[in-house]
């Protein structure tokens, strides 16, 4: 494999590399920020503490202090997880690094090659796995296999909470994430939040509770009233027509599908906070490998191979938004034995315009005495058939 070939595969693992920066990040600046309000606070009691030290009984100052003291220790011991967090997405990290080195460093011996393809197909089927929810199989594969390291399992399994809350009808853990990130999902222009409160609006309307859902607007609505206005009015016109609306724009608002998109975008969103591709790996490298072996001829069943993956159903639906490949060279495949045709092999043309491969046509007459067209069941003797040359 070439240094260019190799250089395109490591940049496809961009987000292998960066979730566990953005964790890291993420870490400190959260540590950072507990720091500095808890030390502000711990100084700000100490201040007033000073300016009683006139009138304040000795009890009373032992109290503070010793409430003081206990926030300081809870204060340390919060620092002393982060320092583990911290050292933990290090480790990660390191990780990681070493095992992209595989790709570069001793290219040239099949067994380095080999350790690094093995482990890089089974990050991607764990990946794979986790993001069709596959949970506990990608947690017994990853422990098996020792790719701790190598595998974002916390991130999936945080998000596994807002997904099964969500898909019972229930927004508590998503607006519970919504918080923890808010200053994130601002930077990214998310509606994310906004479309949680709609629901929450919704439902009390399906219940008919008319004075909960106008109060609930009042409170988490009317602040988005500046970008969302459109869509908090026609929230708002759900009161009106009721849950057993026909008017189609309104029937939208109150059809459950909506659980399933607010699923998809929390997804989208989980994602993009931490860096992850919104596709999984393992369908981009399977999309890049049929984008190769694509031609104008896929999906029909009458030019079908057996042998050609685009010619089985399934592999045909992920290649169908593929574009064609662009072939400077054309191979000749005999349709009988799925051998290539050449100057040996070469091509021979039956009357009726078909083309098969010598050998296999050889075979056909020892076999059955004559030419027999799988393709439309025609007769020929041997002698009719005519030579092809490859120009």
């Amino acid at each position: 494999m070439s240094n260019k070939d190799i250089g395109a595969e490591v940049q496809l693992e961009r987000s292998f590399l960066k979730v566990p920066v953005e964790c890291l990040n993420k870490t400190f600046r959260g540590s950072q920020k507990n720091l500095e309000k808890e030390m502000n606070n711990v100084l700000t009691q100490i201040t007033e503490l000073n300016k009683k030290r006139e009138t304040i009984t000795g009890n009373d100052a032992i109290k503070t202090i010793d409430k003081l003291l206990v926030r300081v220790q809870k204060l340390k011991r919060s620092m002393e997880d982060a320092k583990s967090e911290e050292e933990l997405q290090i480790k990660k990290l390191k990780s990681r690094i070493n095992h992209l080195s595989q790709a570069t460093n001793n290219q040239n011996l099949k067994s380095y090659r080999e350790r690094y393809n093995e482990t890089r197909v089974n990050r991607i089927i764990i990946d794979y796995l986790l993001r069709q929810s596959y949970y506990d199989t990608a947690i017994d594969l990853t422990n098996q296999l020792n790719l701790k390291d190598l595998i974002d399992i916390e991130i999936f399994l945080s998000s596994k909470r807002v997904v099964e809350g969500l898909n019972k009808f229930d927004c508590t853990e998503a607006l519970n994430w919504c918080n923890e990130n808010k200053s994130k999902l601002k930077k990214i222009n998310s509606t994310f939040e906004f479309n949680i409160r709609i629901q929450e609006f919704i439902e009390l309307v399906k219940k008919n509770k008319t004075i909960e859902a106008i109060n609930y607007a009042k409170t988490h609505l009317s602040g988005h009233s500046s970008t969302n206005l459109k869509e908090i009015q026609q929230a708002m016109a759900t009161l009106i027509f009721g849950k057993d609306t026909k008017c189609e724009r309104y029937r939208r608002l109150l059809d459950s599908q909506r659980w399933s998109d607010l699923v998809n975008q929390f997804k989208t969103e989980n994602f993009q906070l931490h860096s992850l591709s919104t596709r999984s790996l393992l369908d981009i490298s399977l999309q890049s490998g049929l984008s190769v072996l694509k031609t104008s001829l896929c999906g029909d069943h009458n030019s079908a191979n057996i042998q050609c993956p685009l010619c089985d159903e399934a592999w045909r639906k992920l290649a169908i938004s593929l574009p064609v490949s662009l072939q400077s060279h054309s191979s000749l495949v005999c349709r009988i034995s799925g051998e290539i045709m050449n100057d040996e092999n070469y091509p021979m043309v039956l009357p009726n315009g078909n083309v098969y491969s010598k050998n296999s046509l050889v075979e056909m007459r020892e076999k059955q005495g004559k030419i027999i067209d799988p393709r439309t069941g025609d007769e020929f003797k041997f002698d009719e058939l005519k030579r092809a040359f490859i120009s």
